[in-house]
């Protein structure tokens, strides 16, 4: 089922995405009545559609996304309308400002998209592991990892990471996961005392994202009552820090150990309110009865669209400051760098997780896709946008050969760009990454 849901996720992915951003395009050019000939949901063979005005709306048999071919642009070498043409609707005869805009709206719609998108979540109401939003309290710590090498403990508390304060485990583990391979400089807090640490990161396959070897405290959801986790004086909000000897990095490492014990009793090391303890659970028909903690986000549309607009804004400056790392060599290329292999891995695994992680999973690449168009690399938007800012400044258009020469080494950068992309994704796989350095 895995191998065949993902090759159906990414293309459900990829092509609301690009089609979006094509609309973006497609509906301004409109507005300002320009001459779009063609407006297509997919590429290759027209399958069928029909006519709006001077455009052909059509679903094409590629379903990748779309495309938009406008009246007079730079590709538009020989107008299907020749008869048309100087009746001031092509699109190089438009005013700058205009066809800025036109550029602009491609990447526009794509974050139009993912506030549409976390908006619907919101409203509709999805459950979180609270794990994500709790204060960076260890719970467990790996044995033989860099964490336990630096003397780190279940109960510390990771404050900051080189300096930047650190509020949940989100951000903890964001911030080590674009830092493999390198020295961290952690603030901890146990108990009354704070300290700091050094620790060196590792990168952990297929993916290549910096780890130490930490995770959350598992806290306790929900207590089915008369159950034996209730009647062993266990509460909600606890901490699951061990079963027997076993570390607990997440809730699905509790039904394991709980049914392979039968019905002895259990060791649980449970954290409460700062302090670790133990008690003895013994299983009822291989259940203790807990759940896992869930933060259910779900707003009324007045709070659903700021409360939207923020995550989408948090995710944009996220992927700001990847690119800042990436540009100061402080970030991994192959942590932060995903192509089509891995957003298709990512997309299988978000259909197989539900609808609701893979229209999250859409509206995140879609914030990356949009941020990546705006680059002032030609044939991008953002390479558009430059001339076009540029000649408005000098007042006058530039050159044919300096436009050329601008397309050129913005493509020839781009095809270098692609090519460490595919690199990246290649050397993440298991087949390839072994002969790859």
């Amino acid at each position: 089922m895995g191998s065949a849901t993902t090759p159906a996720a990414f293309v459900v992915v990829l092509g609301v995405i690009i089609f979006f951003h094509e609309f973006g395009h497609f509906i301004t050019a409109k507005a300002f009545g320009m001459r779009v000939y063609i407006f297509s949901f997919g590429f290759g063979r027209r399958l069928l559609g029909f006519k709006w005005g001077d455009t052909d709306c059509r679903l094409s048999l590629i379903p990748l996304g779309g495309y938009v071919k406008l009246e007079g642009e730079q590709d538009d070498l020989l107008s299907e309308d020749t008869s048309a043409r100087g009746d001031g609707r092509d699109f190089v005869s438009r005013p700058r400002w205009q066809r800025f805009i036109v550029y602009l709206a491609g990447p526009v719609m794509n974050g139009v998209l993912a506030v549409a998108v976390f908006t619907a979540l919101y409203m509709v109401g999805f459950g979180v592991d609270a794990s994500r939003y709790d204060r960076p309290i260890v719970g467990a710590v790996q044995a033989g990892s860099p964490a336990e090498a630096a003397g780190l403990r279940p109960g510390d508390e990771l404050l900051a990471i080189d300096g930047k304060p650190q509020a949940n485990w989100e951000g903890v583990l964001y911030e080590i996961a674009l830092r493999p391979d390198r020295d961290l400089k952690l603030r901890l807090r146990r108990g009354a005392e704070e300290t700091e640490v050094m620790v060196r990161s590792t990168s952990a396959s297929p993916h290549h994202m910096g780890q130490i070897g930490v995770a959350p405290v598992v806290r306790v959801g929900e207590l089915v009552p008369g159950a034996p986790a209730q009647k062993a004086g266990l509460q909600v909000d606890d901490g699951i820090l061990r079963i027997g000897d076993t570390a607990i990095q997440s809730f699905e490492d509790i039904p394991t150990l709980v049914k392979g014990s039968g019905d002895r009793p259990l060791r649980i090391t449970t954290y409460r309110a700062g302090a670790i303890q133990e008690v003895l659970v013994t299983p009822r028909n291989g259940l203790i009865g807990i759940t896992r903690k869930l933060i259910v986000k779900k707003f009324p549309l007045l709070q659903a669209v700021p409360a939207a607009a923020g995550e989408s804004w948090r995710m944009t400056r996220e992927t700001f400051a990847m690119l800042k790392g990436l540009l100061t060599a402080q970030i991994s290329p192959k942590a932060a760098v995903s192509g089509p292999l891995g957003i298709a891995q990512a997309s299988g695994m978000a259909a197989r997780e539900g609808w609701r992680s893979l229209f999250a999973l859409i509206a995140g690449i879609s914030i990356s896709v949009g941020i990546l168009n705006l680059f002032p690399l030609a044939p991008l938007d953002g390479g558009h946008l430059a001339i076009l800012a540029g000649e408005g400044l000098i007042r006058r258009n530039f050159s044919l050969t300096l436009k050329a020469w601008f397309m050129n080494a913005g493509f020839g950068v781009l095809l270098l760009l692609i090519a460490f992309v595919l690199y990246s994704d290649l050397s993440k796989t298991a087949w390839l990454g072994k002969y790859l350095p």
